[in-house]
């Protein structure tokens, strides 16, 4: 329901006069179109519309000046929701006699915002609070429209930078089609299109559409989606599916689906899972779904946090928007939240979509100042863990007709979303987005991890840490098979990449996503494991010591506790702790540094617990370079600290 069919609900043939019989009018002395007034009444209290419409514009041809027949008219095209006749005729009812009602500019007002002519509904809210004893029109929240209005004439006339593009006939159809979903690399392209159950039945009532999932995939050749496809496997049914989500990684898919056996509510949230390139079969998150309608999935970039609308008890409106945190097999251990007054209203919030960033969450409401119906919004998550006050995405990406399923690419400088523009139906569009609306840069890392020896690609567990808080922001498993995986990241901060897998050494990496001279271009990094073996060396890329110190730097104890993890989970293994330097400086110096670092990370593994039987330490001072000491880049490898197996059992 839009805004202001909400401020209307209460509102039902204001003027009463025009929906009774008439014997007399102070604006006519015809008879004859005083009886066709009536009887176009008669038509319409039994809801025939076109007969009544034939008699009241007799009656109008009869007398121009029968205000009491415009206002008919317009009450009935009103009714009917066709908003542009319902002007016209309420304003000609204005035409004819502007003091005839104060309420006449109220629904003058509500029509012309409805139509997307602001400066006019400006001007009829306006008189309206210059005429009308306002205090008796309070139960229609005319104080809600009049904030409305200013803000739609304000945005309209400071528009934002707005070139959509129709993603093209592949995907758009007569029908609707919203909630895009995209793949990380932007070449697979997810949406929910409304279809008919009967393809033979013209009929476009709610009753006899339903919902179901395609895909379209982009030719490389062209840019451009291919004709889409019901999405493979046995998701769709008679029933309804959609609004779905795609993890970052694209192996997790989250979708909407109503009615189905063994449900929990009228829609419930399931979850599907690639795995050995197969979807598994949808599994409800029973965890997570309630009594009531749940629906609009979107997944946090890391998969540990869903994001969805849900019109449940306990919530500020019809529907908000809630979140529950999740493990990798979608199991909420914790009640969802509510996100709280600062993102939700009395009325409704839809279509959530978080970016990839983490904090910047895009969504559909119609609580919010707006252009006319469902606008879109993007919140702030700011340091102290609280959403920043909504802000609308302005006009002309938000116009008068309905606007949501709003996402944005990882790179941050391309949106989709869904909108009717006042038409018929939904399409799906796409935009460079404004700067003032983009989230933060997100670049993706990609690659695959494989046996150093045989070359054969490994399922291994992918961790990726904020390096400065330790924070894990994605652990995953590589692709069993191909060794693949994928995850996207934040381009403003320094990493720590840790992949393991029993039987082979751990591996350790860092980099920066904090000056990248392009980030559109991904990430790439494929994985060598060792094979455990005596006297194999491991460098513990992300142990940092102050500038000629031996003391570490907090950020080493992300790194060091895996390796005591390491450590735990292989309990036999026994190993040396290895410090080396560059050439800088005497060797007796870089002796005694290499030599203090090696037992700082020593006895850092003790006070954790290690056994100091199974450590040993020693400096290498530059004895054994792993590049070239002539250049800055050759001398940052060589200041490193190892690890090397003396010994397995």
């Amino acid at each position: 329901m839009g805004k202001i069919k909400i401020i209307l609900a209460l509102i039902v043939l204001v003027f009463s006069v025009s929906c009774v019989a008439q014997n007399k009018s102070n604006y006519t002395k015809n008879k004859s179109a005083i009886k066709s007034f009536n009887r176009a009444v008669e038509y319409m209290e039994r809801g025939q519309k076109s007969l009544a419409i034939n008699e009241v514009n007799k009656a109008i041809n009869k007398d121009p000046g029968f205000l009491e027949a415009y206002l008919l008219k317009a009450e009935i095209h009103d009714f009917w929701g066709e908003t542009a006749e319902a002007f016209e005729n309420y304003a000609k009812v204005f035409e004819i006699d502007p003091a005839y009602d104060p309420a006449l500019s109220f629904k003058l007002a509500i029509n012309s915002y409805q139509l997307g002519k602001y400066t006019i509904a400006k001007e009829y809210i306006d008189a309206f609070y210059e005429t009308a004893d306002v205090a008796k029109y309070q139960r229609y929240d005319t104080d809600r429209l009049r904030r409305y209005i200013y803000f739609a004439d304000s945005a309209y006339q400071n528009p934002v930078n707005f070139e959509p593009i129709s993603v093209g006939d592949g995907v758009n159809t007569d029908f609707d089609e919203y909630w895009p979903s995209l793949s990380v690399d932007e070449n697979v392209l997810v949406f929910t299109r409304q279809i008919p159950l009967n393809p033979d039945n013209p009929s476009r009532s709610q009753e006899s559409m339903h919902e179901d999932l395609f895909v379209s995939f982009r030719n490389p050749e062209t840019g451009k989606y291919d004709n889409a496809i019901p999405m493979p496997g046995t998701v769709n049914t008679r029933l309804n599916e959609g609004a779905q989500c795609v993890s970052a990684d694209g192996k997790t898919v989250v979708i909407t689906a109503c009615n189905r056996p063994g449900g929990v509510g009228s829609c419930d949230l399931y979850i599907m899972f690639l795995r050995n390139g197969t979807w598994t079969e949808p599994q409800n998150l029973f965890t997570v779904n309630s009594a009531s309608w749940d629906s609009n999935p979107s997944l946090s970039a890391d998969g540990k946090t869903l994001y969805f609308s849900s019109g449940r008890s306990g919530g500020n409106g019809k529907t908000d928007i809630w979140m529950a945190k999740i493990d990798k097999d979608g199991i909420a251990s914790e009640p969802a939240v509510n996100l709280g007054g600062e993102i939700n209203t009395e009325y409704e919030e839809l279509s959530p979509f978080i970016h990839p960033d983490g904090k910047t969450l895009y969504f559909a409401s119609n609580g919010f100042p707006g252009m006319g119906d469902f606008d879109l919004y993007y919140s702030r998550l700011g340091d102290d863990g609280k959403w920043g006050t909504p802000v609308n995405v302005g006009y002309p990406i938000n116009t008068n007709g309905e606007e949501r399923s709003l996402i944005v690419n990882a790179k941050g400088d391309i949106a989709m979303f869904a909108s009717s523009g006042g038409q018929r139906d939904l399409d799906i569009y796409y935009f460079e987005i404004p700067e003032e609306v983009k989230p933060v840069t997100v670049t993706y890392v990609k690659g695959y991890v494989y046996d150093v020896k045989t070359n054969e690609r490994l399922e291994a567990s992918c961790e990726m840490l904020d390096i400065e808080s330790a924070e894990v922001l994605v652990n995953t498993m590589s692709e069993k098979g191909t060794g693949e995986y994928m995850v996207c990241l934040p381009v403003d901060r320094d990493y720590a990449f840790n992949v393991s897998k029993p039987g082979y050494l751990f591996y350790s990496e860092n980099f920066s996503l904090t000056d990248l001279e392009d980030p559109s271009q991904p990430y790439i990094m494929n994985i060598p494991l060792q094979p455990i073996e005596d006297d194999i060396t491991v460098v513990l890329k992300n142990v940092f010591f102050e500038f000629n110190s031996f003391e570490l730097l907090p950020e080493s104890y992300t790194e060091l506790n895996k390796v005591v993890q390491y450590m735990n989970d292989n309990p036999s293994m026994k190993i040396e702790i290895g410090g080396h330097t560059d050439n800088v400086g005497s060797k007796e110096y870089n002796q005694t540094l290499s030599t203090n670092r090696a037992k700082s990370v020593y006895d850092y593994l003790i006070s954790q617990g290690i056994s100091k039987y199974r450590l040993a330490y020693k400096g290498y001072d530059f004895s054994v370079p792993v590049a070239d000491n002539g250049t800055d880049e050759g001398r940052a490898q060589n200041r490193r600290t190892e690890f090397k197996v003396i010994s397995i059992n």
